[in-house]
């Protein structure tokens, strides 16, 4: 039974549902579910679409999703209670507990902060892409003497300057589910079924996926449609991305870390070591990283969080000082679901999502595409948005000229964009708002009318 939850005013309901669904609207996500959480309850719990579409199943709070990535903070925090039973320290050598034999010594620390030196070897990527059968990459991977092989074989790929250099590495995610079994001589999914989900109620998280009623049904967008697939389920990839989970058990989850590492009386961790997981030690794209967590400032806090992707699911789990989030969907959509994850918390605390600077950058960059003429209509330009940028298109009568437009500043507060030339010089492109809703585009010698 789906258990739809809502302890917040009419409006900010209104408000929070519209997005979602004009959201979903935008990027054919087919199904979506959402729980947040308050002072250590759950004020709102929703599902959005289908987790079905041949059957029209509704997504439900207790529909279950692959919630990638979110998966290395489970993982983070089965080394953070390996190192509280002293069975562990995070500065240990992973060569005393692996037969990995890199060209650098890499730590426990390191692997769980991606900060080893070793660079992406695109293990998750590859199985991924087999297992939903949209590509085959031809990596022998059949199992965990394969994947030794390549890790070990890519011993040069690791960097030796002394400095620490953030590479997401999944892999290194992987390596360290392998120590927790190593040390505890039980299995990986066996591990954090004992030691978390179910100190924490998690009772149908899972790291096997079924064709049955309560799981999500994985689609891939392709062509800007979603397409049904196959799960990409594989042990090898459960460390790093592998578990599945509800909304509504996610938030039981998220509650114990915004509460010292405490579940309704379940003490799950020491607060002073589940902190150091909260702690961002080295710059990333996603923030300050932890073990397993990204740290941004937000509005102002702290916020904590992951994002998670495996193609065909995705998802978000993140909070701040008194309010979570966690936010999944069964397919992937072109940005992150960070991003929405962020804009429901500023709704929460009282702000516009459009506002938010991911939101507000789209919106004014989707304005300004569309067809530009010059003077008479001699020279003419098409504009479209392109892997988050712009790019422009002149249409010559012998052949075509393509650049991306760089934007001068992220908020895009002056419309003002460049792009570099085959000289490698620094060209200005401007483009002029005017209060009747015409737009001008500034470009080298060119001025050109949106029509």
């Amino acid at each position: 039974m789906d258990e739809k939850m809502t302890n917040i005013s009419k409006n900010k309901k209104k408000e929070l549902e519209n997005f979602i669904s004009e959201w979903m609207n935008e990027t054919k996500v087919p199904g979506l579910s959402l729980s947040i959480v308050k002072d250590q309850n759950i004020v709102y719990a929703n599902g959005f679409g289908s987790r079905n579409l041949k059957n029209n199943l509704p997504a439900t709070t207790n529909t279950l999703y692959g919630i990638g990535s979110c998966t290395k903070s489970f993982t983070g925090l089965a080394i953070l209670q390996l190192v509280a039973e002293g069975r562990l320290d995070l500065n240990d050598r992973i060569a005393e507990y692996l037969p990995i034999y890199w060209n650098k010594q890499v730590t426990v620390h390191q692997l769980l902060t991606h900060s080893s030196g070793m660079p992406s070897l695109g293990v998750a990527e590859a199985m991924i892409d087999r297992l939903i059968e949209m590509d085959e990459r031809g990596l022998p991977m059949g199992g965990w003497d394969d994947f030794y092989t390549h890790l070990n074989g890519a011993k040069d790929e690791i960097t030796d300057q002394e400095e620490d250099i953030f590479f997401y590495f999944n892999s290194g995610y992987e390596l360290l589910g392998l120590i927790i079994e190593g040390i505890t001589g039980m299995e990986y999914s066996e591990y954090i079924q004992e030691n978390i989900l179910k100190p924490l109620s998690m009772k149908n998280s899972t790291f096997e996926y079924k064709e049955e009623e309560g799981y999500m049904t994985p689609y891939f967008i392709r062509e800007d449609k979603p397409e049904r697939t196959s799960y990409p389920n594989d042990e090898v990839g459960y460390a790093s991305g592998g578990l599945m989970s509800s909304v509504k058990e996610l938030a039981n989850y998220v509650m114990m870390n915004m509460n010292g590492g405490e579940f309704q009386g379940n003490k799950i961790i020491d607060e002073i070591l589940l902190e150091k997981a909260h702690t961002g030690y080295i710059e990333s794209e996603i923030g300050k990283y932890g073990y397993g967590w990204a740290v941004n400032d937000f509005l102002g806090e702290k916020l904590v969080g992951h994002g998670g992707s495996i193609a065909v699911a995705s998802g978000y789990i993140g909070f701040m000082d008194n309010l979570g989030v966690a936010l999944l969907a069964n397919t992937s959509p072109s940005f992150s679901m960070e991003e929405i994850g962020k804009a429901v918390l500023a709704i929460m605390k009282g702000k516009e999502a459009k506002e938010m600077p991911f939101f507000a950058r789209k919106r004014k960059m989707n304005r300004l595409t569309g067809r530009y003429e010059s003077y008479r209509g001699i020279k003419e330009t098409e504009i479209e948005m392109d892997c988050g940028l712009l790019k422009l298109t002149f249409k010559e009568r012998l052949e075509s000229q393509k650049l991306i437009l760089i934007p001068e500043s992220k908020t895009i507060e002056d419309f003002k964009f460049y792009f570099l030339d085959g000289n490698g010089e620094r060209n200005t492109v401007r483009f002029d708002l005017n209060g009747k809703g015409d737009i001008d585009l500034y470009i080298g010698r060119w001025r050109l009318h949106k029509v």
